[in-house]
């Protein structure tokens, strides 16, 4: 049965402040998200009388002003100091072990650690990064190690769109510094408001100036109590250049109270919805499975399949062991599936696997499958080759942050290999639930909500849903099948969705899914079917479903193509639990799963259901 769980978790913020437009409507968002700002923290230059650091990750222009803004705020502000020419690490990644003490990322570290000390009941930083993922990643990094959570509200917001809120809610933005071709020195101390259209009508500008292009200071906005005036203005020209020149506005701010406070400006609290339990019915325990090793012909895929043992301590520990054992020489990992025999270790497993990956973990799917003898097994999926990762750990507006050590999506060659998705609505992590508790339309609002954070996640993986080649998705219950069939179809009439009934999910969800997808640039998937098998080829590998009475001739498909199979999931009913099919894999790494029913959502499976296998099979 179903019981009430938090309704949403409102913590207490520290915001990353410089002054800017980005900072402060990050603060404002997450005012309206509920959330407590306690205090502001800024990092600025060891001299005060230094404006620019050209730092590769902060902003230092107007630096001298945060103090005022805090003021008006009536929030501590808590700052830290950096140096000139210290951005040493300027990869893209930034690891949770650094290699560089000196590197200015550190000394955000330390201003966090200080604000810790001052402000202990701090639970998340709040920082305004839009498209920057070398300064996401760096207050990610920073987080982690901290135990803080990262909100980044305004990720990947459209920039024309984003510019015109910041107008419509009336924060009065100036801009402090320009630097880039189309803005002139004449145009420092304009308002945001004067400037916004023809900031839009540049075709080599970002219209929020996420390339550099200027940088600004925030006068008034609903979160000040005092206006700040800008008074004694002078204009600074750093490059006089024709066509781009860099220039930059030195000035005081005179507080001005606002009486009386105008709090119909102020953002809205949000409103949450109600969140429920939901478990599946748990099917007969089947005796755990066999390890196995296989690596393809041409030596570019591992799949270590069935890592399982007993938990001899704790499940953090099993956990961290099971992955110690797979063989990684030459690979990286790109997907792993995780089974676990109670949600309840899903925090546990989260820790023995962050023991094994830092900054770039494979994608991954988790789900409970109750009936397995064992605390957790594992699919581990490794390649050898180029992999790029999208791994998004901050809370945002964009798509749901990873609620583990995993990653979005792991793109190897033309074909992204998506997470397990569930319906949460990203900027409150809650889940898309009824107002009363009803499994089933749990499902179905789950699944709708899970695709269109699908359609977020797509452009930036330089995909997109009209690229999807296959769906594994996960409900409780054989009865919410038709509930996702109606989703599904709304969406894809010819692509195959693999519907799983588990006894649990993540968040104690209603629903999961999974996608792969191709590259918009790459050739899209195809599906070729057989009378009782459906096999979608993608660049270097081929996914194909099966009932498992037909399993045998499934695998012989496979004989005179580009593709040899390499590992087999049976998901299997207690009908079939002693069919001699289960062994129909040979010696090819089998995993087999205990379910209470599995459809296929496909025009070849229009009437089946019961246990189906899915093949993975790597190009040869």
């Amino acid at each position: 049965k179903a019981t009430v769980s938090v309704l949403y978790w409102i913590m207490k913020v520290v915001a990353l402040v410089s002054g800017g437009k980005d900072s402060l409507n990050a603060i404002g968002k997450c005012i309206e998200y509920g959330h407590e700002v306690v205090c502001l923290a800024n990092l600025a230059p060891e001299q005060e009388s230094v404006e620019e650091l050209d730092s590769f990750c902060f902003q230092t222009v107007g630096h001298t002003h945060v103090d005022a803004i805090a003021r008006s705020m009536r929030l501590p502000l808590v700052k830290g100091t950096i140096k000139k020419d210290t951005s040493k690490v300027t990869t893209l990644e930034y690891s949770t072990k650094p290699t560089d003490k000196e590197d200015e990322v550190e000394r955000l570290y330390d201003l966090l650690c200080k604000v810790k000390s001052a402000h202990p009941e701090v639970t998340a930083v709040c920082s305004g990064a839009i498209l920057s993922n070398y300064q996401r990643l760096r207050v990610e990094s920073v987080c982690s190690r901290l135990g803080l959570v990262s909100l980044s509200y305004l990720w990947q917001r459209n920039q024309d769109d984003y510019v015109a809120e910041i107008v419509d809610r009336e924060y009065d933005v100036k801009l402090i510094k320009v630097a880039s071709m189309g803005l002139k020195k004449s145009h420092l101390g304009k308002s945001l408001a004067e400037l916004k259209d023809y900031l839009a009508s540049l075709d080599y500008c970002h219209s929020a100036g996420e390339g550099g292009e200027y940088e600004s200071i925030v006068t008034d906005c609903s979160m000040y109590h005092d206006r700040l005036d800008m008074t004694d203005t002078k204009v600074i020209v750093e490059t006089d250049d024709m066509f781009a020149p860099v220039a930059r506005l030195e000035f005081s701010l005179d507080a001005v109270p606002k009486s009386p406070r105008d709090d119909r400006l102020l953002p809205a609290k949000v409103q949450t919805t109600p969140q429920y339990a939901f478990t599946g019915t748990t099917p007969k325990t089947l005796p755990a499975p066999s390890s196995h090793k296989w690596v393809s012909s041409n030596a570019q895929w591992v799949i270590h399949s069935g890592l399982t043992a007993p938990s001899k301590g704790s499940l953090e520990d099993t956990t961290a062991e099971l992955l110690s054992t797979v063989d990684s020489v030459g690979t990286d990992g790109c997907f792993v599936h995780v089974y676990g025999k109670s949600i309840k270790g899903f925090a546990a497993v989260n820790k023995g696997y962050n023991t094994h990956f830092d900054t770039n973990p494979p994608s991954r799917a988790f789900v409970e499958v109750g009936a397995q003898e064992n605390d957790v097994t594992l699919d581990v999926m490794l390649y050898k080759g180029m992999r790029e990762v999208l791994h998004v750990q901050s809370i945002s507006e964009w798509a749901p942050a990873c609620i583990g050590p995993y990653a979005q999506a792991t793109t190897i060659g033309g074909t992204v290999l998506h997470a397990g998705m569930l319906g949460l609505d990203p900027p409150t992590m809650t889940l898309a639930t009824p107002a009363e508790e009803d499994r089933t339309e749990a499902a179905r609002m789950q699944a709708e909500r899970a695709l269109l954070s699908y359609e977020a996640v797509m452009p930036i993986v330089s995909s997109s849903m009209e690229c999807v080649g296959l769906g594994v998705s996960y409900v409780l219950d054989p009865a919410d099948v038709a509930q996702v069939r109606d989703v599904w179809a709304a969406r894809y009439t010819d692509v195959p969705c693999l519907v799983v009934a588990v006894t649990a999910l993540p968040k104690f969800a209603a629903f999961e899914l999974q996608l792969m997808s191709t590259l918009t640039t790459a050739d899209p998937a195809t599906s070729t079917t057989t009378e009782h098998t459906v096999s979608v080829f993608f660049g270097n590998m081929c996914y194909t479903v099966s009932q498992l009475a037909h399993l045998d001739e499934a695998l012989a498909s496979y004989e005179g193509t580009d593709y040899e199979p390499g590992h087999v999931k049976v998901f299997v009913t207690e009908d079939d639990y002693q069919s001699d099919k289960l062994a129909a894999a040979g010696g090819l790494p089998t995993t087999i799963l205990p379910t209470t029913g599995c459809v296929c959502l496909h025009k070849v499976f229009a009437s089946s259901h019961g246990s189906m296998a899915l093949i993975w099979g790597a190009r040869k």
